[in-house]
């Protein structure tokens, strides 16, 4: 079966990481992919192992983030090319936005589209009716079910979507000389965390630089890694962390920026905090993981906690309201002083990853999927296909619309404020 997997971008994110790491699994049962999506950091790594085919999906209109414009009309058509270039079979669209542009292309070329839901809060709107789509958490499910009407049954919960094996290979061991170049320092403990330093991650990394300067205040002696990032708020939380190492040490905070294969640091740390995708690496090193989302710490790998932060995808959603720092600082030197906590916590997390979210392990059930979106008795009618899009779209199109009127309105009273002033 040849299946495009698509993505907006090729970006250095999770969503992509897991769309590419899907797509070269399911190789192994007898699906020939083929990636598409702009390029971006990634691309030229997918393109090692799969074709890549580079399509424009628009992200913007005007100033507003939506999911479908009228640039997307292109978008279809470069989609439609590829299509037919490798005889595709079934698209696998890797987000929302991807979904919108996947589906009208599916209709019009006879063949059945498929959405991965990767994390977030996704999606904005409803999308088009379809046999399956695939979501990564129950917090996901509930929202497709409860929100937007979807049957339970179409909803599938797969969270499977990391190549373990490749990222505890021997091939990406970390040398002690590439920790050396990096900063690593080896004679202190390390405290680690992986984030894209985005508007939705910058509150949860600078609750983890104010832990790690109250920790240092009471004397704890560690190396905080900050890894990726890049633009304002990566220079502004550098700048935050400059500032504590001219009080504490040179080397006490150190901001990496981005790294490629960046799960290769983690070898070295004792304890990892994030969300989502970076957690589970930790993890599969067996090392302690604290979940540490939007308001703060919202608790630790542990067998009393992993239901509640699974149901949201390790996002750290399941910590409602903004709670204090003075927490994760507890929990942060209460393990930086416990080694065999520190490696009971670990081993479980490890357990916990290959069985959960080990790509292997989920690779047959998506192969099913698959196999129930070919079912021409499942799928419905492309007039059917068509009203659903349109349905979807209607809200899209409305937002877009009065997006356009407040721009118009805004120019307009900038241009009289600036004429008032030349009259003056």
């Amino acid at each position: 079966m040849n299946v495009l997997y698509l993505v907006f971008e090729a970006l250095l994110g999770g969503h992509v990481l897991s769309a590419s790491t899907i797509a070269k699994e399911m190789k192994n049962s007898d699906v020939t992919p083929v990636f598409a999506g702009a390029e971006g950091a990634l691309a030229n790594e997918i393109r090692s192992y799969m074709p890549f085919e580079p399509v424009q999906i628009p992200l913007f209109h005007g100033t507003k983030q939506t999911y479908f414009t009228w640039a997307s009309i292109p978008a279809i058509k470069r989609l439609r090319e590829i299509v037919k270039v490798h005889n595709i079979q079934l698209i696998h669209a890797f987000d929302a936005r991807s979904y919108m542009h996947a589906y009208p292309t599916g209709i019009l070329e006879g063949i059945p589209v498929l959405c991965t839901l990767c994390g977030g809060i996704d999606p904005y709107y409803n999308l088009p009716a379809a046999p399956a789509i695939i979501v990564f958490s129950e917090e996901q499910k509930q929202k497709m079910v409860s929100t937007f009407g979807w049957p339970s049954e179409r909803v599938a919960v797969v969270r499977t979507r990391l190549d373990l094996k490749q990222i505890t290979s021997n091939d990406y061991r970390m040398t002690d000389e590439e920790a050396q170049a990096i900063g690593l320092d080896p004679n202190l403990q390390k405290v680690m965390m992986i984030s894209s330093f985005d508007g939705t991650k910058i509150r949860s990394i600078h609750k983890v630089l104010d832990a790690a300067e109250m920790l240092f205040e009471k004397g704890f002696e560690f190396q905080l890694v900050m890894i990726g990032g890049k633009g304002e708020l990566h220079a502004k939380a550098k700048a935050r962390g400059e500032t504590i190492n001219q009080k504490f040490g040179s080397k006490r905070i150190l901001m990496t920026g981005p790294v490629m294969k960046a799960f290769k640091l983690l070898q070295r740390a004792e304890i990892v905090l994030g969300v989502g995708r970076s957690a589970f690496e930790g993890m599969a090193f067996a090392r302690p993981t604290l979940i540490v989302g939007e308001n703060g710490f919202a608790g630790v790998v542990s067998p009393e906690e992993v239901g509640d932060i699974a149901w949201y995808n390790f996002s750290g959603r399941n910590q409602i309201s903004d709670n204090s720092v003075e927490i994760l600082t507890k929990e942060i030197g209460r393990l930086l002083a416990d080694q065999n906590r520190r490696t009971a916590l670990g081993e479980f997390g490890r357990e916990y990853v290959f069985r959960e979210i080990d790509v292997v392990r989920g690779a047959n059930r998506i192969a099913d999927i698959y196999q129930k979106m070919m079912d021409h008795e499942v799928r419905q009618l492309p007039l059917q296909q068509w009203l659903s899009f349109a349905k979807c779209l209607a809200p899209i199109a409305k937002d877009n619309g009065v997006h356009t009127l407040k721009q118009g309105v805004k120019k307009v009273f900038m241009l009289r404020e600036a004429s008032s002033e030349i009259g003056n």
